[in-house]
């Protein structure tokens, strides 16, 4: 099974994607993994964020790249061996910042549409100020996409993308605890 969480900076998806995984691993063959990658497309990218500004298309290109470089030398491989796979950050991230930046919707969904599906997507939904809250109470530095206006956009690009694909969407302002077990009963 192959399983990609979604949504803006501070929603939950990333601590999610952690207690599920921790929860499936002891069941079965499970591999926990996000994008960027830590690999050298990805790492530069991490470093490309932290700028002020930066050109959105050369972004896109690059997470799709580094993506077609995670699906092909982790995850297809992976799932071939029979684990389940869980990304925090696939290529709804890109369709959703990537507009949220100015791009053409219909582009980004091509530059991404030759990637594989998940099986199963979860977008966690939050108010962006709340996530803002999130983000600063973790560190100090904001990157180029941790603004209130930009991620307000990006999470309606998602809350869009969600019901077109027919994802699974959960309110990411609960408890840990609640959303874990929403997790788990769509998951099972």
């Amino acid at each position: 099974m192959f399983i990609s969480f979604e949504g803006i900076d501070g929603s939950g998806k990333t601590t999610q994607a952690r207690l599920l995984y921790e929860k499936l691993r002891a069941e079965r063959k499970c591999l926990l993994t996000r994008e960027p990658t830590q690999g050298d497309i990805g790492n530069f990218i991490k470093k490309l964020i932290k700028r002020k500004k930066i050109n959105p298309m050369a972004v896109q290109l690059l997470f799709a790249a580094d993506r077609s470089f995670h699906i092909e030398n982790l995850i297809k491989p992976k799932l071939k061996q029979g684990y389940t796979v869980i990304t925090d950050r696939y290529f709804f991230s890109t369709i959703a910042y990537g507009k949220a930046s100015g791009l053409d919707e219909g582009w980004l969904k091509e530059v991404n549409g030759r990637f594989i599906r998940p099986d199963i997507t979860i977008v966690f939904d939050i108010d962006p100020e709340v996530a803002i809250k999130r983000i600063s109470s973790r560190r100090k530095d904001q990157h180029y996409f941790e603004r209130l206006k930009f991620l307000t956009t990006t999470r309606n690009v998602y809350r869009k993308l969600a019901k077109e694909y027919h994802c699974n969407v959960i309110d990411g302002s609960k408890d840990e605890e609640s959303i874990k077990e929403e997790v788990l009963s769509i998951i099972k």
